[in-house]
């Protein structure tokens, strides 16, 4: 075998050096030096279909924004399940969870309920229905996290509420203690830990001990015996034997720990599934007796503007007045309102701002800036329907509210061009 020499000049050797000595520094800053947490609206990345058409939360209250470590929120509201649901595109809504949507276990949920009923598990659900909501949470970790109240449908994924940001303060102790069926009094955060550890190291042993085992040999000529056909050479009998004993060993390990589980704890009820039929509020309970209609809706993308024509009907006894009109968790006031509407919901502009007296019917021209719109992705621009739904909220003259969505109906939107 002939041997060859390979030399590098000083200089070069040099140069090599002082690079591969940046490179060691660039990536023991990344390492240690601290990064700044990111932060993002993750439901933008959902289409505008989704967000509007599907499930939209209204009404949503935060009982506090600062809290301790230990201390509970309350968030309640509206979930409503829209009539708009796009059967033609998503599975029709059957199935729903009640969640929060936290960067992490930063919270803990200790009650659930929609229509006043405990609801743990996944809940059955129907197209245009509306469910009180009420979600209880603690505080488990210190910091500023954003939080949504969430609903997720199976076939459809999850979809948020208004969020806020809650300030957990590093005081206070959090806890999470039950009692079981024997009487005894455990912590979930640190119940069964240390099985959990042993049964993870047990598994990390025997995997790393196969694994070594099959690595001892030189990869490289165990690639080349297998690409000229001698493949069946590599195993050999003793091979074969010590490869019974791992499988002998997983069995003896796994029975044994069953073995060990029903002797120290008998007294064990199996996983319980619960699927309930929260009632949803009685449709006269939520749109009342006002029949709205949509005759137009127009996107102007120079002028930023959403501008819809709409034709309501009031067939109650009391007079009733276009308070707000809300796409997804992004909420527009009328003018009227405005002194008493969220901090964060947005001018619109209504023309005439008037009511509407029983018995009668009004039509009006509502503008809206969409730009907020535009940037959370919520007016279909550049997707396939180029449609919009969303809810509009009228007060009668008691301080009630009555809620119908656009055109209970999706809506296609006309674009400006000029």
């Amino acid at each position: 075998m002939r041997l060859m020499r390979i030399s590098m000049n000083p200089e070069s050797t040099g140069h090599l050096l002082r690079r591969l000595f940046r490179l060691a520094v660039g990536v023991l800053a990344l390492l240690v030096l601290p990064v700044s947490p990111a932060s993002a609206h993750g439901e933008e990345s959902q289409q505008a279909f989704q967000r509007t058409s599907t499930v939209v939360f209204y009404d949503v209250k935060f009982s506090d924004d600062t809290v301790d470590v230990g201390e509970s929120v309350t968030i309640t509201g509206m979930v409503r399940v829209m009539k708009s649901w796009p059967d033609h595109t998503l599975e029709p809504p059957e199935m729903g969870y009640l969640t929060v949507s936290t960067p992490g276990p930063v919270f803990y949920v200790q009650e659930r309920e929609m229509s006043g009923e405990f609801t743990p598990q996944s809940v059955r659900i129907e197209k245009g229905a509306t469910y009180p909501f009420k979600l209880v949470i603690k505080a488990r970790q210190p910091g500023t996290w954003h939080v949504h109240p969430g609903f997720g449908v199976e076939g459809a994924g999850t979809l948020v509420g208004a969020g806020k940001d809650i300030t957990v303060n590093d005081t206070g102790v959090f806890e999470n203690t039950v009692t079981l069926a024997n009487g005894t009094t455990v912590d979930l955060e640190t119940f069964g830990l240390g099985r959990v550890v042993t049964w993870h190291l047990i598994s990390l042993v025997v995997g790393l001990a196969w694994l070594l085992f099959w690595l001892r040999r030189p990869i490289l000529d165990r690639a080349m015996a297998i690409s000229e056909g001698r493949g069946a050479t590599l195993i050999t009998r003793s091979d074969r034997r010590i490869g019974i004993g791992f499988a002998v060993v997983a069995l003896v390990v796994g029975t044994g720990g069953y073995a060990y589980a029903e002797m120290t704890q008998s007294s064990s009820v199996p996983l319980q599934v619960v699927r309930t039929t929260p009632v949803p509020l009685a449709e006269e309970e939520v749109s009342g007796a006002v029949a709205p209609e949509i005759e137009s809706i127009r996107f102007n993308a120079e002028a930023d503007t959403l501008t819809m024509k709409l034709r309501v009907e009031n067939t109650g006894a009391a007079a009733v007045r276009l308070q707000r009109v809300q796409f997804g968790d992004v909420e527009f006031v009328s003018p009227s309102f405005a002194s008493a509407a969220d901090p964060d919901a947005q001018a619109m502009t209504v023309t005439p701002d008037q009511a509407i007296e029983p018995g009668g019917s009004a039509t009006f021209t509502v503008e809206i800036q969409s730009e907020d719109l535009i940037v959370r992705s919520l007016v279909p621009v550049n997707e396939a329907e180029l449609r919009v739904t969303g809810l509009l909220f009228f007060e009668d003259e008691t301080g009630e509210q009555v809620v119908s969505e656009v055109n209970e109906l999706t809506s296609a939107i006309l674009q400006d061009f000029h």
